[in-house]
């Protein structure tokens, strides 16, 4: 049975019903994991540019699953060891008031976090100033694929319903 193959590169393009390319910054995703033993990882942020683009490297994704790490080492095994499948979806403005409420906890960044972000505010800024509140996101579906191949490159579009 294949494990997770951490891409090289993900991007994600912001489009309407149309297919027509949405350009609205500061959009917020997630990529969850499936873990064979112990947790699940749900890597995020990641946001949107002004072109509504978003772009997640494998570098990012190791951040993330490093900061998973920092927080309870017991509770995660390897990335590596997850099943191949992912799920790519837009984070809830409920997903997004949950993260900001953790980092009442979490006070300081994790390991990991600090090769993304230089404070715990600059993170915090980020899901302020998110604009998912702009969607809805219940009406759009996440992104489900299976990445098991070596030194890959996805690109999805993501459909998103405007309010």
């Amino acid at each position: 049975m294949k494990n997770l193959l951490l891409p090289n590169r993900v991007t994600i393009r912001l489009v309407d019903r149309n297919n027509c390319p949405v350009e609205l910054p500061d959009i917020l995703f997630s990529v969850s994991t499936f873990a064979r033993r112990k947790n699940d990882f749900c890597l995020q942020p990641f946001a949107s540019d002004l072109r509504g683009i978003v772009t997640i490297t494998k570098k990012d994704l190791e951040a993330e699953a490093a900061a998973h790490h920092d927080a309870g080492l017991m509770d995660y095994g390897h990335i590596g060891e997850c099943l191949p499948s992912v799920e790519i979806r837009m984070l809830s403005e409920c997903d997004i008031d949950r993260a900001i409420e953790a980092r009442k906890v979490w006070k300081n960044l994790l390991a990991g976090e600090r090769d993304r972000w230089s404070s715990v505010e600059q993170l915090l800024t980020l899901y302020r100033n998110a604009e998912n509140g702009k969607l809805l996101a219940d009406r759009s579906q996440p992104i489900r694929d299976d990445w098991n191949e070596d030194g890959a490159e996805y690109s999805y579009d993501f459909v998103v319903v405007p309010k």
